[in-house]
């Protein structure tokens, strides 16, 4: 045959421009992938900005000790912490309350602090829990106040008469003919506030306490530590813009929207039944050679024909070309398999559709 130039183009060129409108898709879906994962990292960057503009720390003490009542059987008259006392022995818990404050910059604080002590009385339940059947208060010291620049220590000690609060309990289980569990709680409570415009108001108000818990019984006492012997707090500026946050949340998200569905589609596309795979291939051959190709419902009779057989849709758009004849088109298998005839000088060149890759 006499080679002419080509006016229609080569099923390598339809696969081309497939592969590329595929490879086109992978490379925005991989974009939007990065471009999602950037903005929503950013957000979160800003949404964790912090700028520290406060801190202190409390490192808190109740030292004790205890003093004994005029005895034989002890060579010293006080006994160190920690230990088990015989109550009969206890004339006297000396507490010293230690409250040291730190902080990380000057700020006006104001402070006050007092001391008290409760009587609490328990009874064993049903279910083997205690519950309370009494309780009094006793305040030990009266409010002391003071103010201070940033940091302040303070140091106060008190007596407490063991006799006097183990005696009003033994009082009272005589007087109900009852027996309780008795403690007495020993209480440095302390309240301050930090001068400070940057720090917010639930911030500036601090509340904290010494607890010691001493056992009130006519046998073994000891004394328990309630308490965290150390606070710390760092006060933050929380981050400002809190709509460029959202700004770029809201980005990320588009992003990834767009990717999941590139992706979807790409997936979709190389997932396809045999249907669906013939019919892209016919619509594909039907789009670009529409001006050469005739569909017809009868199939063509081909009985004085001399038929030969093509296995490339190029050369069968070649000889269509070359002749100047249309190629003619029969559904031989609806949605499964096409027929694609140039009928030229006794013979019929054929060309067969199905749903395998265009040749």
């Amino acid at each position: 045959m006499t080679q002419t130039k080509r006016k229609y183009r080569s099923i390598n060129e339809m696969k081309s421009n497939a592969k590329k409108v595929n490879y086109i898709s992978i490379v925005i879906s991989i974009i939007m992938a990065i471009l999602a994962i950037t903005f929503i990292d950013v957000g979160s960057r800003k949404n964790n900005d912090t700028n520290l503009i406060y801190s202190y720390s409390g490192q808190k003490n109740g030292n004790y000790e205890v003093l004994l009542k005029p005895n034989t059987f002890y060579e010293t008259e006080v006994l160190p912490s920690g230990k088990y006392y015989a109550a009969k022995s206890v004339d006297k818990y000396i507490i010293n309350f230690v409250y040291d404050f730190k902080a990380s910059r000057k700020a006006n604080i104001d402070y006050n602090y007092n001391i008290s002590a409760e009587i609490v009385g328990t009874v064993p339940s049903n279910d083997n829990q205690h519950k309370e059947i009494w309780n009094r208060t006793f305040p030990i010291s009266e409010n002391k106040a003071s103010i201070y620049k940033d940091n302040f220590n303070i140091n106060d000690q008190i007596n407490i008469d063991y006799d006097y609060y183990n005696n009003l309990a033994r009082s009272y289980e005589e007087n109900y003919g009852i027996t309780i569990n008795a403690v007495l709680k020993v209480y440095f409570n302390i309240s301050y506030n930090i001068n400070l415009e940057e720090v917010n108001e639930e911030d500036k108000n601090v509340n904290d306490y010494i607890e010691l818990d001493i056992d009130l019984t006519d046998e073994v006492t000891k004394v328990s530590e309630n308490y965290d012997k150390t606070i710390n707090k760092n006060i933050i500026e929380e981050a400002k813009n809190e709509k460029s946050n959202i700004a770029f949340y809201v980005l990320g998200g588009i992003c990834a929207i767009i990717c999941i569905t590139i992706i979807a589609i790409i997936t979709k596309r190389n997932n396809k039944t045999p249907e669906q795979r013939y019919k892209n291939n016919i619509n594909r051959i039907m789009k670009y050679y529409k001006e050469l190709i005739v569909t017809v419902t009868n199939e063509p009779n081909l009985a004085d024909l001399k038929v030969m057989n093509i296995n490339s849709l190029d050369d069968l758009i070649d000889v269509a070309e070359q002749n100047n004849s249309n190629i003619i088109h029969y559904e031989v298998v609806k949605n499964l398999r096409s027929n694609l005839y140039v009928i030229v000088s006794g013979y019929v060149y054929v060309y067969i559709v199905t749903d395998e890759e265009l040749k």
